[in-house]
């Protein structure tokens, strides 16, 4: 007995476009990007439907627009500009749609089926080199299966749904022409992504001793000269503040030893194994082994940095938790000079060993927006029937670029903050203070400290308050925002002599008084 095949299904553009697309196969062949220009959009695309006999979305079809502000009698961009689509903050919102269809009179629709393991979707494809495509598949080379690259794709395979690439969701929604139930499906598309290809041998491989010093500087030299700068505090300090300033530095210089043997442990790996013995190592390393061997770690004790080194790195784990592993030492009042520090760390670090990462560095999934072109492409997935009924792939869209978040042609989406009317004593004694700031005894005391403000910029801090408890300050949110309002303008103001950005920055406009 002869067994009827199911009839073909096909992407066609969605039914509510077809009054313009019918007139050119490679229109209605393809989906259709509709633009919207509010948060809303899904309740404007019901109504729209709902509210019309014969639905006709085609005044939504995505166009190209600018709203940069142009110089005197420079022309618009031609109407060829290829299509750009901004993001939600620019107050912008795109749905793919298309009809899945029988090819049959009619084109009536097809009922996606998900209790047979049925699926539609969208595929977001880049194009590359030769005006070819690229799918966001999963990297091959990944064991874990969660890094993605974009693959390209021949000719052949741009019309099927590649191994492994990500797949949109599509939803269908309904709505009747002339009282006759029709289906169309739509799916958000992705303006703005957070993910990430690996993609590191476009950027120029980086210098591993470059990196090694960099690295030193950070976790080494400059805390150190940092703890140096530290000042004393005043005459006339009470003792407690006094041995409560020098147990913070006694703090840092733990960690900074831990730093330093953890540095040196595992990018001199060579010079660490040679520390412990009496005997100085040849070649660059030589001075910093020399360097280490002489001053003492602290005025007040003969222990030298190699010995404070090894000691630290044997207690790492007590540090590592908190404990102080019976150290005590002040590296500020170390005699020896940051300069010397790193010039022979710096020597030192040819001798290195930085293994750059292993894995790629990540790249934004959208790379280069406002350049580089995309197009969508809908499927449709049906598991359970097997080799017989592989995917069907609808044909791709109209290119189209995706622009930055600070781009010029980008609509600017208005957004009003109403500052206090009445900024008078009376008027803002009227507003609560219901935000609070809960801050520690620690963090209290180190507050108090900030007293005089020319004191504070020439780096000498009052003792403050030594009293053991925390604080609940509460605050006004609409003084705070009074006071971010005026010190953004006195900032832009101070910087308009480097940029010279005040005439394109605000326009102000009178505003009428209500009532």
């Amino acid at each position: 007995m002869a067994v009827a095949l199911p009839h073909p299904v096909q992407w066609v553009t969605a039914s509510t476009l077809w009054g313009s697309a019918s007139a050119d196969p490679s229109r209605m062949q393809a989906p259709g990007l509709l633009q919207f220009e509010s948060d809303r959009f899904m309740e404007e695309l019901a109504e729209r439907l709902q509210g019309e006999a014969r639905p006709d979305l085609r005044d939504l079809v995505a166009k190209y627009e600018s709203h940069r502000e142009r110089f005197p009698g420079e022309p618009a961009d031609p109407a060829s500009t290829p299509l750009k689509l901004y993001q939600p903050a620019h107050g912008r919102f795109y749905l793919v749609a298309a009809s899945l269809v029988c090819r049959l009179p009619g084109l009536p629709d097809h009922v996606v089926d998900p209790t047979r393991g049925e699926k539609a979707g969208f595929v977001m494809r880049r194009r590359g080199a030769g005006n070819t495509e690229e799918a966001w598949v999963v990297d091959p080379t990944d064991a874990k299966k969660q890094r993605r690259v974009w693959a390209p794709l021949s000719a052949a395979q741009s019309a099927l749904l590649a191994s492994g690439e990500e797949l949109l969701p599509l939803f269908p929604v309904n709505f009747t022409v002339d009282g006759k139930r029709r289906r169309m499906a739509v799916g958000l598309v992705p303006t703005s992504s957070q993910a990430t290809f690996e993609a590191a041998g476009s950027f120029q491989a980086a210098d591993p001793q470059e990196a090694l010093k960099s690295e030193a500087e950070q976790q080494v030299t400059g805390p150190y000269e940092q703890l140096k700068l530290w000042k004393p505090l005043p005459g006339g300090t009470p003792q407690a503040d006094i041995d409560d300033q020098e147990a913070k530095q006694q703090e840092v210089s733990r960690y900074l030893l831990l730093d330093f043997a953890s540095f040196l442990s595992t990018r001199l790996p060579a010079f660490w194994d040679a520390l412990p013995g009496n005997t100085t190592p040849p070649g660059p390393t030589g001075d910093l082994y020399t360097l280490l061997q002489g001053p003492p770690v602290d005025s007040g004790t003969a222990t030298t940095w190699r010995q404070a080194l090894l000691f630290a790195w044997e207690h790492r784990g007590q540090l590592a938790a908190g404990e102080t592993a019976g150290i005590a030492y002040n590296l500020r009042t170390s005699p020896l000079a940051p300069e010397l520090l790193r010039a022979a760390l710096m020597k030192a670090a040819v001798t290195g060993t930085y293994t750059l990462p292993s894995e790629p560095v990540p790249v934004g999934k959208l790379q280069d927006p406002g350049e580089t072109h995309y197009v969508l492409r809908c499927v449709y997935l049906r598991p359970g029937c097997g080799p017989l009924c592989p995917p069907v792939v609808s044909a791709p869209t109209a290119d189209f670029r995706l622009a930055p978040f600070f781009d010029p042609d980008a609509p600017g989406r208005p957004v009003r903050i109403v500052l206090p009317v009445d900024t008078s004593i009376r008027g803002l004694r009227k507003f609560k203070k219901n935000v609070g700031f809960a801050l520690s005894s620690g963090l209290r005391k180190q507050m108090s400290r900030v007293g005089d403000l020319k004191k504070t910029m020439d780096g000498e801090l009052d003792a403050g308050t030594s009293f053991n408890l925390g604080e609940l300050c509460m605050f006004s949110i609409p003084i705070i925002t009074l006071c971010a309002f005026m010190v953004l303008m006195i900032f832009l103001s101070l910087l308009n002599i480097i940029f010279w950005w005040m005439p394109f920055l605000k326009i102000c406009l009178p505003k009428a008084k209500e009532g």
